[in-house]
């Protein structure tokens, strides 16, 4: 039976429109903003009013880097980087430990991966109470075990707030690294121990040799993520500590941004904003572009 050609041109335009809405999905909520974000980043607004555009060139960069504000999110930012290859390392050890079927090993790795699937502000707050000054658990705790004399002021003194900090980063992150980590290590051939053992290989020259080069395309997928996730990392520190911590030691690279685009002093600046988003943007594309030159010296795909 022949079909009408204008039925088939129908059908064609049809398929057009729905084989394009990814397209059209990206150019709304991706390539619109992503080119108006450059118009913004070069130009000066009167608070948060488009209309209010003067451009400047080059100058919010130099704002930016001219701000000594600015180069302490950039250190607060590479403490995160350094939790999050922290959480890798221990998910790595975990997880080659629960892959050996010790006993309770299932219900070690829901325990391990609550935290993924919980809130990641709720989880927050909880730390929070953990952290408190008077009520919270962690001083009681310490006390009571007479580890310490005195309460500790956790995200009250710059000495503390750092280590208060790291424990959350590392704890809310290793869960999701060990679901995976442990399910890559399910799929490595038993038979390649068998054969070490009997060529004499112990349990640790094994770890090396045989487990980390098998798993390490997964270790390397977790690493890209995990310092893209540490660059831009925001919530925790908002929520715990919403002025920026003692002596600014919460002030993320991402929280600075916020913290300029709703200046509660009323100098909120798009276009300092834009241009540190950018600034964001091209340290992620960085640290991904070395990050996969370097892949080729130690990840296995074989």
């Amino acid at each position: 039976m022949k079909t009408k050609p204008g039925y088939k041109k129908r059908e064609e335009r049809i398929g057009w429109i729905f084989a394009n809405i990814p397209f059209f999905g990206f150019a709304i909520f991706g390539l619109i903003p992503l080119i108006l974000s450059v118009f913004l980043s070069f130009n000066h607004f009167k608070g948060l009013r488009l209309n209010s555009a003067t451009f400047v060139g080059f100058d919010n960069f130099k704002t930016i880097f001219e701000d000594e504000l600015f180069w302490q999110s950039i250190n607060n930012t590479l403490f995160v980087v350094v939790a999050t290859i922290i959480s890798l390392i221990l998910s790595i050890i975990i997880s080659a430990l629960l892959a050996t079927e010790v006993k309770g090993s299932k219900g070690f790795k829901v325990i391990y991966f609550v935290p993924y699937v919980c809130s990641l502000v709720a989880i927050t707050f909880m730390w929070k109470w953990i952290y408190d000054y008077n009520y919270g658990v962690l001083n009681a705790t310490l006390i009571e075990w007479g580890l310490i004399k005195e309460k500790i002021n956790w995200l009250g003194s710059e000495e503390y707030f750092r280590t208060a900090m790291m424990i959350l980063l590392i704890w809310s992150s290793m869960g999701f690294n060990i679901i995976l980590l442990t399910a890559s290590l399910t799929s490595i051939d038993r038979n390649l121990y068998e054969a070490s053992s009997i060529d004499g290989a112990n349990g640790i020259r094994q770890f090396f040799t045989i487990t980390l080069p098998m798993v390490s395309p997964t270790i390397f997928y977790l690493l890209i993520t995990g310092l893209i996730g540490s660059l831009q990392s925001f919530t925790i520190f908002q929520v715990m500590a919403k002025d920026g911590g003692p002596g600014q030691k919460g002030l993320t690279v991402v929280f600075y941004l916020y913290k300029k685009l709703f200046n509660a002093s009323g100098g909120s600046d798009l276009g300092v904003a834009s241009a540190i988003g950018w600034i964001v943007a091209l340290l992620i594309a960085i640290v991904t572009i070395i990050n996969f030159i370097g892949q080729k010296k130690w990840v296995n795909y074989d």
